[in-house]
Order: structure tokens, then sequence, then C-alpha cells
């Protein structure tokens, strides 16, 4: 497929006479706009024919992606093979050229495809900016995709997301005593979350139409905010929100040291034509941001594995060493479809820590993954939601090791998806993956680990063994619990779906970002609620003094709204009675406790997590409004 693009402003065309004889059938042979759209005369090629479908997604994948970055919702879809010199049979043309339209109306544009087969006259008025004009090429024979703008040109590897387009496989739920159904003559009756994971998994189909629920909550609660000044799906973190995600950080940091990782950092943006990496890029199907930088192209990185394997493949390592375990909090970035971008659900930025352990063999491999489910099932149940799980094999590797893929789904104790794919389209025999999913019947992976068969030779990675020999071991991909902002999105979810339910809608207390608030009833009382906090600082509680000048109503309407789990009226009889009246959040009731007491409860349900400060003044007085209503 080859295409010009053009954002212009108006658009018009007259069909005049039928350039085939098959030309489509219309019922106006003309159109006239004055308002600002993007035109985009499209050529089916050839090689369009070898996937179609792919050919079509792939189309609609750069024309959305224009359209976002100059802000525009009207799109022409204009055929024009004189831009290619190996056009595909019309019929092939005017199919994808259907797809194409058809695509982009779901996604929310307003479409209009010129009709194929006529010779036309048109009238267009480019823009003139920099982004007003530009040529693309996809060439599914080379699996490479090229975009041209001004004078720059990026070549972009589609093999890996070509591959799993075309990947066929099959869908199955395993029982925890091994029985194998078909997914679609499973009986799902009390399993209804089960079934929706998988009619998403299935239909494939990661189109936003609506904003999630928890797009709102988070903007009301002040952890997470759009940033306008960035692209789409880059987000921003106000104090309230860093303080719940370094928390998390915190959590999974202390939980892969005690799993004896060594922690590392490693470089945000690597070089296109590194020889590893570029062959890296074929096998995984992400697509990437494109950073340019003097006359050499480079990538975001999407993950920890470039820098962490690069960094391995220097080091000595000896068979006593293994498994070893490194362990990175890698902010991280993928290019994903506008129209899939859907608040912390799926975005274009986030912060994945991901742990990569090096073994010797398989059945090292299958070790180390049951051990990792003791810590992936650890981290997923402190995140306090509801989860489904789904295993993937290879399913050659599935044949061969059938009492491990019984193991871990005994190890789930729970039904669960297991797809066999017939052929390797990644680096991977294996992947595990733990998934919530919310009020739009769709779904989210927090935590995921997978068996890399592949990237250890690739990057030249070694071991000697207890004969002196070096030899390439397997890889873990393991992300002990999904990125932080996947947590957001899936505790947020969660509060969602216990809110239509009639519960109190919370967070899990060791992340919450303040988890007391003390309400002064007057001036006078100030002085003794920072002297009150003093006790919760020895228990490394995060609390707030709320000194404004507002009614004790006001106030605990306010840290109601913030969903404070303790709220606590400080007036003179508690000052005197040396004991606090607390509004306990998720058991619904009001008790008397001195601070100390109410420390040592805190301390007792967080007692598993690392302490962290609260990332703000803790007079609410002091903070300023970013995005709550109080």
């Amino acid at each position: 497929m080859r295409m010009l693009q053009i954002h212009s402003d108006g658009f018009s065309y007259e069909a005049k006479r039928k350039a085939i004889k098959n030309a489509e059938k219309v019922e106006s042979k003309s159109y006239s706009t004055e308002d600002s759209c993007l035109v985009n005369f499209i050529a089916a090629e050839v090689s369009d024919q070898k996937d179609l479908k792919t050919a079509s997604q792939m189309t609609v994948d750069m024309i959305a992606e224009a359209a976002e970055e100059v802000k525009e919702k009207n799109i022409v879809v204009y055929p024009w093979v004189h831009l290619s010199e190996t056009p595909s049979p019309p019929g092939t043309a005017l199919k994808l050229l259907k797809n194409v339209a058809a695509d982009l109306e779901k996604r929310g544009y307003n479409v209009v495809r010129v009709p194929f087969g006529w010779y036309k006259s048109f009238s267009i008025h480019c823009k003139g900016h920099p982004l007003a004009e530009r040529s693309k090429v996809l060439d599914l024979d080379l699996e490479t995709r090229k975009v041209q703008i001004g004078d720059a040109t990026v070549v972009e590897d589609l093999t890996a997301l070509v591959a799993e387009e075309a990947a066929k496989s099959s869908f199955l739920i395993m029982e925890p005593d091994g029985s194998l159904t078909d997914y679609d003559k499973y009986d799902y009756a009390g399993r209804e979350e089960l079934e929706l994971y998988v009619k998403y998994e299935t239909a494939k189909d990661r189109t936003a139409q609506e904003p999630p629920p928890h797009i709102e909550m988070m903007q009301k609660l002040e952890l997470v905010d759009y940033e306008p000044g960035s692209d789409p799906g880059n987000f921003r973190w106000p104090p309230r929100g860093l303080t719940l995600k370094r928390a998390i950080e915190r959590r999974v940091t202390s939980e892969m040291l005690d799993y004896g990782a060594q922690i590392v950092q490693t470089p945000l943006i690597y070089d296109y034509e590194h020889p590893s990496l570029k062959s890296y890029l074929q096998r995984f199907p992400s697509r990437q941001y494109v950073v340019r930088s003097g006359d050499r192209d480079y990538f975001a990185r999407f993950s920890a594995c470039f820098g962490q394997f690069l960094l391995v493949s220097q080091a000595v390592v000896s068979h006593r060493q293994l498994p070893l375990k490194m362990f990175e909090i890698a902010p991280s970035y993928r290019r994903e479809q506008s129209g899939e971008l859907a608040g912390m659900r799926r975005l274009r930025a986030f912060t994945m820590p991901d742990i990569h352990e090096f073994v010797a063999d398989i059945e090292m491999a299958k070790e180390s993954i049951m051990t990792q489910l003791e810590f992936i099932d650890k981290l997923t149940c402190e995140l306090e939601v509801d989860y489904e799980v789904s295993f993937r094999f290879l399913k050659s590797f599935f044949e061969e090791n059938q009492e491990f893929a019984l193991a871990v789904v005994e190890r789930i104790g729970k039904p669960v998806m297991i797809e066999l794919f017939e052929e390797r389209y990644a680096y991977f025999v294996f992947k595990g993956e733990w998934n919530i999913v919310d009020s739009q019947k769709k779904s989210g992976c927090l935590a995921t680990c997978q068996i890399d068969v592949e990237n250890a030779e690739r990057f030249g990675i070694k071991y000697v063994d207890e004969d002196g020999k070096e030899k390439h071991p397997l890889i873990l991909h393991t992300s002990p619990s999904g990125s932080i902002e996947r947590i957001v999105y899936g505790v947020l979810e969660q509060a969602y779906k216990d809110k239509t339910k009639g519960k109190k809608p919370k967070l899990p207390l060791w992340m919450t970002p303040s988890q007391v608030r003390l309400l002064t009833v007057d001036e006078s009382l100030i002085e003794y609620s920072t002297q009150l906090g003093k006790e919760f600082d020895k228990f490394g509680i995060r609390y707030e003094v709320d000194d404004r000048s507002l009614t004790v109503a006001k106030k605990v309407r306010a840290a109601e709204k913030l969903w404070i789990p303790y709220i606590c009226v400080v007036g003179e009889k508690e000052q005197k009675s040396g004991k606090l009246t607390v509004r306990r959040r998720e058991k619904g009731d009001q008790v008397s406790m001195t601070a100390k007491e109410l420390g040592e409860e805190i301390a007792e349900k967080t007692h598993f997590a690392p302490k962290q400060r609260l990332l703000l003044p803790k007079l609410v007085s002091a903070q300023p409004v970013f995005s709550r209503e109080v």
C-alpha cells in the first residue's frame, strides 16, 4: 500500500466517467466541503494480497496516527492507483478501501470514501504546516512500513505484528484437575468474568468507544491526569498520585530484592541499527516511538529487555550463579493506536516493573516459573482485585510439558483460559497473564511471565557450565505486578464495580496516598493535631491535617470524596480524653481509639509494604488543588 496524505482546508471531487468496466456504482458523482479534512490518496499493491486484513488495519493505523497528530476528525479516503508501479487487482483495492473506511468510522471519524474506478477531478487546499504533506508505504512482502515527513524517512519493521495477526490459535478452558474444554463449549455458570475475558481475548478488538469509568475517578482523586502539552497516552502525576505510584514501586522492588534480584538501571532510547536490537524488533509485536538524534534514528524502549540483555551480554556468568535475576523499574513507551487508547488501561507511556531471570534450561525455567507464581499471586492479591488468568503455549511445548501445564493451573486453583498457537510468532513458548475484567467488559493484563527461547543467542548472552564450556541460557521475562499505570486502572475499575454493588469504593490501604486525615474543629486544635501526627510518624503512616476554616461536616465530605480510609475529628473532647473518634471507611463504622492504637491497626494491615512518605504538605491549607473537587 502506498499513500499520500494532505491536510487540507476543504476538498471537492466530481466523478467524470468510468475508468474501468466494473466501476463502483454511485448515487452521487460529486462532493464538496469547506471544512478542514485529512485527504488520503491510497493505492493498494500486489503485496497487500498476502494479508488484506493486516494491510487494511495497518493503513487505518497510519491514517489514525496522522489524524491524531494534526487534530483532525474529518477523513477522505481517495483511490489513486497512480501512486504504485505494482497495483493490486481492482477487487483487492476496493476491498482494502472499504475496510479502511469502515474501520475509521468505527473509531469515530467522519469518513468520505471517494468512488472507485472513475476518472475524477478534484480540488484541494493544502494547509502548509510541517505535517500537512506526507507519504507512507506499507510493504507486507518486506514486512516494513516507511513514513516520509519532510526530508526524514522512518522505516518500521512489522515482521512480528504481521506474524501475530496471521497466527493461528485454539482457545480452551482448563480446570485445576487438568480437564480441557473448547472455550465456546464451556459452562461458564458462576464464572461470568472468565467468560467476558475469553470473549474479549478471542475477539481481539482493542478499540475504545467510550471513556472507561476509572478516568473520572483518577482525576477526582487527584491521582493521574491528562497532559495536554504531550502526546496522547502520556500522563502527569500530581503529588497525591505520585505518592501512590512510589508506594507501589517500593513494594514491588522490595519483593524482588527478597526474591534475590539485582537492581539495575538502563537507558531509555536505543539505536535502530544495533544488530541485536534490530533483530529483536522483528520478534516483538509492538509499535515504537521514533527519536531522531543527528542523522540517526533511535526508538524509545517498550520494556527493560534491551538494556538488561546488553548488560548481561558483557558480564561473566557462571552456572553456579543461575538462575541470575535482574530487576528494573523501567519507564517505557509503546505508540499504541489512537483508537485503542483508554486512560490507564491502554496508554503510550507507562512504568513497568520488569525482572529477567536467566536459567540454564527448560527444567530450570519450569522450576523458576513455579516459584514466580508465588510472588505474582502475593502481589496480585495485595491489589485486592478480582482477576482472571490465561496461559498461552506453543502447541508443541504444551504437548511435551503437560505436567508443567497442569501444575501451573493447579497452582492458580481455578479455571483458566489456555491458548495454543500452532507456530511461534514471537520469542516465547509459554506466557502467563493475570487480567482484570473491567466494567466495559474489556480486560487489562496485570502480571505476566514468559519463557524466552531466542534472545540469549540473539544478544550473545552466555554462561560457563560445569565443564567450562559457554552456553546460551533461557530467559524468563516477568512483570511481577503489571505496569504501575495498569495497577491504577485495575484498583479503580474494581472500586467502580464495588460501587455498583452498593459497596464504598476504596483503594488498598497500603498504597492509598493519605491513610489518615485529622479534622480540626477550630484553629486552636491545629497544634495538637500536629503533635498527634508525630505518633503516626513513628509507624510510617501517611496523614494530613485539615486545618482549613470549614465546618467539620464539609471537612468530612471532603475526606470522603478522596476515599481517606481513616477520618478523625479532633475537638476539645478528643484533646481531653486522648482518644480519637475514627471513621473507618472499609468497615463503615465509627470507633474510639488513641493515635497509638490507630497507628498499630494500620501498621498491622500494611506490614508487608515499605514505608512511603506523603509527597504533600501535611496541612491541607498548604496543598494546591490540581484536579480534585475539594
